[in-house]
Parts: structure tokens; sequence; C-alpha cells
């Protein structure tokens, strides 16, 4: 039950900018769909299934943020942020890897283990958007 508290109290004392604008590529369908569903609580997302689509909605829309999955090929992901670097020089590029301990990917401006899980995912994406994650119940217990 104190999981459960604290993750709500966390979710209640997190305010973001509904108009940050993220966007979400991974082969992956499941992986895709459930990062949509955790970063789309809190900004405005889009996701893309293929290397196409991913680059179609780069050239016609501007992003904050990108997170690429592990599921792309280096060459995509590459390429990927190639494109979001040059059409928004400010929009940052998220690396995925499926460990903590994955292999630098010198494109990205981070990098998160899926080890991280959704929580870390969030997290991460809030810092790098400007976003400072506090939770109440850490900070009432902090204290008593």
């Amino acid at each position: 039950m104190w999981q459960r508290r604290s993750y709500s109290a966390f979710l209640e004392s997190l305010v973001m900018n509904s108009h940050a604008r993220v966007l979400v590529v991974s082969r992956d369908e499941m992986l895709l769909r459930s990062r949509e569903m955790i970063l789309g609580a809190f900004f405005a997302v889009k996701g893309a299934g293929r290397f196409a689509e991913a680059r179609t909605l780069l050239t016609s829309n501007t992003f904050d943020l990108i997170v690429l999955c592990h599921s792309l090929t280096a060459d995509e992901s590459e390429r990927l942020a190639a494109i979001a670097h040059e059409r928004a020089p400010r929009c940052q590029v998220l690396a995925m890897s499926a460990s903590s301990r994955g292999a630098v990917k010198p494109w990205a401006d981070r990098q998160l283990g899926v080890d991280a899980g959704p929580y870390g995912l969030l997290k991460k994406c809030a810092e790098m958007l400007g976003f400072v994650l506090k939770s109440k119940a850490r900070a009432a217990h902090a204290t008593a």
C-alpha cells in the first residue's frame, strides 16, 4: 500500500508542460504503445513504428525530445537523430538500450536502459525537458 500512495503522491506533485512535444520510435508494438501511454499522460506524444514513418513525422513536425528504442538498428537511430538535430537543433535525443550497461551512442544526448522501468523513463524525459520531479511522499517522509 505504501508504494501505491507514494506513486500517486508523486503523480499529484507532477506539473508538466503539456505542450512539450515528444516522438517515440520503436519497432516493438508493445514498447511503442506503452511508452506512448506513459509519456502521453504528461506530454504531447506521437509514436512511429517504422523508420519511414518516423522520418516523415520529423520532417513535418518539430519535437522537443525523441525517444529511440533499442529495437531500431544503430544506423536507423543515428539517421533519425541527425534528421532531428538538423530540423530542430534544440531537440534532444534519448537512446534506449537493452540494459543500463549498453554501448555508448555518441549521437544521443542521453541514454537509458530499459531496466530503468516506466518511472525511470518518465523521470529521464522530464529531466531532459527541464522539469524536476519531486515526490510529496518522500518530502514528508524526510521531514518526519
